[in-house]
């Protein structure tokens, strides 16, 4: 399981790693510090009823941005948070960011979730939030809404419950509330 962890790590880290070691790039570093607030609704294979758990947990997220020609910004962010005493990585692929005026914007964002359980669980993640800029120089606060749609795992381990669907999905609705300083 270690190993598969380590593979499913690999591309974000890399891809980070060099759009921050870049120096024609104009891309600006940044990190995320905060918490987030989740709901997780499960449908097992083998019930009727979904299992509803909530939970919080400190939020953390790295990732680059740039400013468009229109005075926007695109870019990616790799997300980490606890959720159900699971560890979610997401990785929004898509991060762009709608500038109202030099201290407010929007966020929309579209990417892929893996939620860490016996075997990893894979589906789309998505949402959108607003950013309140430069509170501090370099500081801004961030509040998204994010969703994890159908984040579906196998079930493959003699553990597992038996009958009805091989796949077990996994809804995530959930809320992050942090600060992100740029560099």
């Amino acid at each position: 399981m270690l190993q598969s962890r380590n593979r499913t790590l690999t591309a974000p880290i890399i891809g980070l790693t060099l759009a921050l070691a870049s120096t024609t790039a104009a891309a600006e570093a940044f990190v995320d510090l905060g918490a987030s607030a989740s709901d997780l609704e499960a449908t097992v294979a083998n019930q009727d009823a979904t299992i509803d758990t909530s939970s919080s947990s400190v939020h953390l997220g790295i990732g680059v941005q740039r400013r468009l020609s229109g005075g926007n910004d695109i870019g990616v962010r790799l997300e980490l948070d606890e959720v159900d005493s699971e560890l979610l990585l997401a990785l929004r692929l898509v991060d762009y960011r709608f500038n109202v005026s030099d201290r407010l914007g929007f966020d929309a964002f579209f990417g892929a979730a893996r939620l860490s359980l016996g075997t990893p669980a894979y589906g789309y993640y998505f949402g959108g939030g607003v950013q309140f800029k430069q509170l501090v120089a370099k500081w801004d606060l961030g509040v998204d809404l994010r969703y994890g749609d159908k984040i579906a795992r196998d079930n493959v381990l003699p553990t597992d419950p038996q009958g009805g669907s091989q796949d077990n999905f996994y809804d995530l609705t959930g809320v992050s509330v942090y600060l992100s300083r740029r560099f």
